[in-house]
C-alpha cells in the first residue's frame, strides 16, 4: 500500500501513523508544508505531528527532512520515538517548541 495520497485529506482514518507505524486515529499530513508546495500526503497521529511542527520550521521541511524516511532517521524523533512507545497504547501528547527552533517567520 502506498502511504503517500496526493491531496486527500483523511481526518480520523483507522491506518497506522506512517512515522510511529502505532494503530491510532490519523489524518492527512503534508510531508512538505503545503505552503511550501508540498503535495504527498500521509497518514499521520496527532503526536508525531505536532513534534514534527514544533521540532522543525516549514523550510527546514521542505529544503532538509522533507521525507517520511529522513524525519524517521532524525536523532530528535528516535529519541521522540522511544518516549513515545513507553507511553499507554491509544494516548496523544502535545510536545513544547524546540528551544533551538528560531522564532524567525516562516518565508
Amino acid at each position: 500500500m502506498n502511504i503517500f495520497q496526493e491531496e486527500l485529506w483523511t481526518d480520523g482514518m483507522q491506518e497506522a501513523c506512517a512515522f510511529c507505524n502505532r494503530q491510532v486515529p490519523t489524518r492527512g499530513h503534508h510531508v512538505v508544508p503545503r505552503c511550501k508546495g508540498g503535495r504527498d500526503i500521509a497518514p499521520t497521529c496527532h503526536s508525531c505531528e505536532d513534534f514534527i511542527h514544533k521540532t522543525w520550521t516549514h523550510n527546514e521541511l521542505r529544503d532538509e527532512i522533507n521525507t517520511v524516511e529522513k524525519i524517521q532517521s532524525d536523532p530528535r524523533f528516535q529519541k521522540f520515538l522511544r518516549w513515545l512507545y513507553k507511553q499507554q497504547e491509544g494516548a496523544f501528547f502535545r510536545t513544547r517548541r524546540n528551544r533551538s527552533r528560531t522564532d524567525q517567520p516562516y518565508r
